[in-house]
């Protein structure tokens, strides 16, 4: 059985030959060292630091050659089921302030400096901007920008993703962006509360934009969407239920309708504990799947399987600390233990937390990915 027929398999809640086995983003770094060579895969946050370094540098030819092919060598060389598409944007930042950090001005003066934090946690982050300055008088100012523009999308941004369906597609499923969520900043965060019709507002832009990007995705031959964002940490989600049963569901509602009318599954990825949303975002809302699930924050893979039966389940090998630390005992007991809860009947991809980020040592990624060919062969033992 190819990847291709394993994962639609597993889509289809049956048991295949064996767990697929998938992670959204490889590092940079950690992809280098697999590949015994520099590498570079536009993820994780030297990934991104990445790009904004050579979109700064006026070499996005090269980002875009490098991405597409190192992607579909690294993801080939693992043998994983599902290669994630890269989208590699046009525009990058407009200063370099100094040799981590970077300010960009994007249209309407909205600006974002960005640093690099490369001597502990590895992520490119914002460290400052117009909203983190102005607030919620910002917000309304970027929501009527948008309002007032219209949705226009270069097709050159799938240059990268292009590659890779070509060159994996006919054997692997490879999967979409179609991010829909709160932009988790305190001023966003404030809003949902002093102004939440600025949040509706904004929603339905970022809806209609996600729709057009996910069309245009369909085209260039994606298999499925892997959308949402974060919305919890570990006490809960990190605005009200009610802000999300009442703004973000009826938004997200008709975003999975029409992925369905396309013919295209959409996973929602938050870490975080999600429980006191679960009816709302795994249930009333139509996605077909639930990933990046987040065990050191409670998300207990056997009791997701057995309370919502009718998702596909993507993650749950912990990369805070296990795949991060070790050791490799950990890792194959943890390993071991996600096929035993999400494996049964189908309907599961094992894989990490979140992502192989900068921190992982490659030798732990392996590790997890050898348990899962010893330990993930259908009929799993329990």
């Amino acid at each position: 059985m190819n990847p291709r027929e394993r994962v639609k398999m597993t889509f289809m809640h049956e048991e295949p030959d064996r767990v697929p086995v998938f992670d959204q983003g490889v590092a940079s770094n950690v992809a280098s060292e697999i590949l015994h060579r520099r590498a570079y895969t536009g993820a994780g946050g030297t990934g991104w630091f990445e790009i904004a370094k050579f979109l700064y540098e006026g070499k996005r030819d090269f980002l875009v050659k490098r991405i597409a092919e190192d992607t579909v060598e690294l993801y080939t060389k693992l043998d994983l089921d599902i290669v994630r598409g890269r989208l590699v944007p046009l525009k990058g930042p407009t200063k370099k302030l100094d040799e981590v950090t970077y300010y960009y001005d994007d249209e309407g003066g909205f600006w974002t400096i960005r640093r690099f934090f490369k001597d502990s946690s590895k992520m490119f982050i914002e460290v400052d901007s117009k909203i983190s300055r102005e607030g919620i008088a910002a917000i309304e100012e970027y929501v009527e920008f948008i309002e007032d523009s219209p949705i226009v999308i270069d097709e050159r941004i799938f240059e990268a993703l292009d590659y890779i369906v070509e060159k994996t597609g006919e054997e692997r499923w490879v999967s979409g962006d179609g991010h829909f969520s709160i932009p988790i900043h305190k001023s966003w965060l404030l809003a949902t509360v002093k102004r939440p019709d600025l949040i509706e507002r904004y929603l339905d832009c970022q809806l209609k934009y996600v729709m057009k990007l996910i069309k245009l995705e369909k085209e260039h031959g994606v298999d499925y969407i892997i959308g949402g964002g974060d919305l919890a940490s570990n006490q809960g989600p990190v605005y009200s239920p009610r802000i999300f049963k009442e703004i973000v569901l009826p938004r997200l509602k008709k975003l999975t309708s029409f992925c369905h009318e396309l013919g295209l599954p959409y996973l929602y990825h938050s870490d975080g504990y999600t429980w006191p949303i679960a009816k709302e975002l795994f249930v009333e809302s139509g996605v077909d799947g639930y990933g990046e699930i987040d065990a050191q924050a409670g998300m207990d893979l056997g009791e997701i399987k057995e309370k919502l039966p009718h998702l596909v389940l993507w993650g749950n090998v912990d990369c805070a600390k296990t795949l991060t630390f070790g050791p490799e005992e950990k890792i194959i007991a943890e390993t071991k233990a996600c096929i035993k809860k999400g494996a049964p009947g189908g309907g599961y991809i094992l894989g990490s937390s979140n992502t192989i980020h900068p921190n992982v040592p490659a030798r732990n990624f392996i590790t997890m990915i050898k348990t899962a060919r010893k330990y993930g062969s259908y009929p799993v033992k329990t």
